[in-house]
């Protein structure tokens, strides 16, 4: 001990007070307690000042190449993976198109029709100029050329649609007119389809629940009296069985119609609309068969008031001769 720790431990101990300071520790002679706890203390210091000076020194140090090299050969690997897959990929896509070319799946295998009812399916792939066996793709993509060559050549076919189905197989969907009406020439009833066209399939007999059309040249007149047909409501329509033409000097858009329950209706086939409306309101007051005259205003007289002043007539031409 120094002397003024001498001192200062006398003092201490004359005034009954302990010092700050233990005097082992000044000594040197330390209890085995306060060695260990000593030792332990000095210890994890050492390890924590080791541990941080590692620290410093791998931030501070930069890595070498080596430890650089697999990271730099996974890089350059994916690099040349994705070269090596392009360079395959664009020498692969030629020669799919090469092998599918020539193989049976670019050719047309199958024609289908679907939808047809009157027209055969076998007219409508001959007009179609579609060929089994012959390249798929310029056909498919002539399709609307196709199209045209059926309607064409196939009045009662009204909308056609080639499509492609199951890779090399065509599929022809047509939708068809239907018959509105027969046009009696010579005996014989052609059919009239709903776009004013007339059939040349004439048959000896008519087809029941069809309006026959009489005395009809004009194929625009026959489109005319068959717009105003379609307008009628349902049970003016069935009513009637016949409508002739009967123009005069002073008005070419006479019409004639023949009605089932045996009377007849003059009407312009511009007013047919209009005035056949009133026509079931008119035949309550009748008491027997009529003429309705609907070519200006709205009359009507017996069937057989004519008959008979047709028979005078021909009596009295008779006589006169």
């Amino acid at each position: 001990m120094t002397p003024w720790q001498k001192e200062n431990l006398r003092y201490q101990k004359e005034h009954g007070e302990q010092p700050g300071w233990s005097p082992s520790v000044i000594s040197g002679n330390h209890s085995d307690k306060d060695q260990e706890q000593y030792q332990e203390t000095d210890t994890e210091e050492h390890q924590a000042e080791l541990d941080e000076s590692e620290t410093n020194a791998s931030d501070s140090v930069p890595r070498s190449f080596a430890d650089r090299l697999p990271n730099i050969k996974k890089y350059r690997n994916r690099i040349l993976w994705r070269r090596l897959l392009l360079i395959i990929g664009v020498l692969l896509i030629p020669l799919l198109i090469v092998l599918y070319y020539v193989s049976p799946l670019s050719k047309l295998a199958s024609i289908t029709v679907v939808g047809n009812d009157q027209v055969p399916t076998q007219s409508i792939i001959e007009h179609s100029e579609l060929t089994t066996g012959e390249e798929l793709w310029p056909q498919y993509f002539d399709r609307e050329q196709t199209e045209q060559a059926i309607k064409k050549a196939l009045p009662r076919v009204k909308n056609v649609q080639v499509t492609i189905t199951s890779f090399n197989q065509l599929k022809v969907k047509v939708s068809e007119y239907h018959e509105v009406a027969l046009l009696a020439s010579d005996n014989q009833y052609s059919p009239i389809l709903e776009s004013g066209a007339v059939l040349k399939e004439p048959s000896d007999q008519p087809v029941e629940g069809l309006p026959i059309l009489e005395s009809f040249s004009d194929q625009s007149k026959i489109k005319e009296v068959l717009t105003a047909y379609q307008q009628l409501n349902q049970e003016i329509r069935e009513g009637i069985s016949q409508i002739k033409y009967t123009p005069r000097k002073s008005n070419d858009e006479l019409l004639t119609i023949y009605m089932n329950d045996g009377n007849q209706v003059i009407v312009n086939i511009s007013n047919m609309v209009s005035q056949m409306q009133y026509y079931p309101q008119i035949v309550k007051d009748l008491k027997e068969d009529s003429i309705i005259d609907m070519e200006v205003g709205i009359f009507t007289y017996p069937i057989s008031n004519t008959k008979e002043s047709k028979t005078s007539t021909e009596q009295s031409t008779e006589g006169d001769s």
